[in-house]
């Protein structure tokens, strides 16, 4: 859950006054932010880039309207592909549950949010039908937009970039970033339909390499 305003985060913990303890780790979280906002640029694009500055999160002083917090986060424990405690469980549940819990934490009503965003991979169109029946199965109105996007491992990450995005650009002050997979649902070994030109060139045969491979080649 992330808003434009730090003071916004008092407000929904009920607080009279700004806490530092509160505030002093979103140094460090708006700090890997930038970090990963610079991996996720194209190379040699860094006047793109989006300059996460983490002086201002770091202190409650100086507090200003053009600062984007992270209000608040919350997620499930991660459990064995196909033999874990999930593996009966969709990601439409398993996202509905933490939607649910993120917006009970801090007692904010779903209709305050101007945008939802979740990342996902393995689910077809990216999950975009799951996402929007977990966001349903949370009591979100269809007033309240919800997407996804699909950027492979830093889905999730995306999704968090694209919210923080449009507090900073004023498109909306308040949005939910979100991720879910279910690695036991989805088969990870059919590529679909792809090009019969895809085995004349080397980078596009490289996309189908199988995910326990590209770890090991990274590596």
């Amino acid at each position: 859950l992330m808003h434009q305003n730090k003071l916004y985060t008092q407000k929904l913990k009920g607080s009279k006054s700004p806490n530092p303890d509160l505030f002093g780790c979103f140094s460090s979280v708006m700090n890997r932010l930038r970090i990963i906002s610079g991996h996720l640029s194209p190379a040699g694009s860094s006047e793109l880039r989006w300059d996460l500055r983490s002086s201002a999160c770091g202190s409650t002083a100086g507090c200003s309207g053009e600062d984007v917090v992270v209000v608040h986060g919350r997620r499930t424990a991660i459990g064995r592909a196909k033999r874990g405690g999930f593996k009966d469980t969709t990601p439409d549940e398993l996202l509905s549950a933490v939607m649910t819990a993120v917006l009970t934490d801090v007692g904010l009503s779903p209709d305050k949010l101007g945008d939802v965003c979740v990342g996902n991979v393995l689910q077809p169109g990216a999950g975009a039908l799951m996402a929007r029946v977990a966001h349903f199965l949370s009591g979100f109105p269809e007033t309240v937009p919800v997407y996804t996007v699909n950027r492979q491992c830093s889905s999730g990450l995306q999704a968090l970039l694209n919210i923080a995005g449009a507090i900073r650009s004023r498109t909306i002050d308040l949005g939910l970033a979100c991720g879910v997979e279910s690695m036991t649902l989805r088969s990870m070994n059919n590529p679909g339909d792809l090009s019969s030109r895809l085995s004349d060139h080397q980078k596009a045969r490289d996309c189908i390499i199988p995910m326990g491979l590209t770890s090991e080649n990274v590596a």
